[in-house]
């Protein structure tokens, strides 16, 4: 189970608990014994195992050059998730959200900013549609029918960076 896990977390994947995709990995790790034992093996490789909030990463230090390389692959999904937020501003794990329900907020809610840096149309069916399956290819929403979603744990790592830059920006 250890080669599985660090395969999927080795692609930049985050495991949450309440994910019907990844329900045995997760329940391997939520076991102390287990989660310790391929954090010693992955401390040897420079990386670190962190479990939070009903979800699990890898994770490494970085030097400045790697956060700035890191944040620049994640950039879309940021943008995503912070035009998501603004769309149901109580978002949050465990939630579930419809398509239908952010297409009828979402003209009053819309960044144009965000929504001009992730999308080459103003039609609201194709930025709907490509939110929402950027975010489930992402592991950050789960499709429970043509319409609902359910909000994966791992939501809550990609919030806190959205809350970080907001405060960045508000210190300005």
């Amino acid at each position: 189970m250890e080669s599985v896990i660090f395969e999927i977390l080795s692609k930049g994947v985050i495991i949450s608990s309440n994910s019907s995709k990844f329900i045995k990995e997760a329940t391997w790790l939520m076991e102390d014994e287990n989660f310790n034992s391929l954090n010693k093996t992955l401390n040897r490789l420079g990386l670190y195992l962190v479990g939070e909030n009903g979800y699990f990463y890898l994770s490494k230090d970085l030097k400045s050059d790697e956060e700035d390389k890191f944040f620049n692959a994640h950039k879309q999904l940021i943008l995503a998730i912070a035009q998501l937020k603004k769309v149901f501003v109580h978002l949050d794990k465990g939630h579930k959200i419809k398509k239908s329900e952010f297409i009828k907020r979402f003209e009053a809610k819309k960044d144009d900013k965000i929504i001009k840096a992730l999308f080459d149309t103003e039609d609201l069916m194709e930025i709907t549609d490509k939110l929402f399956n950027m975010l489930e290819k992402n592991y950050v929403i789960e499709s429970k029918s043509k319409d609902e979603y359910l909000v994966l744990n791992a939501i809550n790592y990609y919030l806190d960076i959205v809350d970080a830059i907001s405060e960045g920006e508000v210190d300005e």
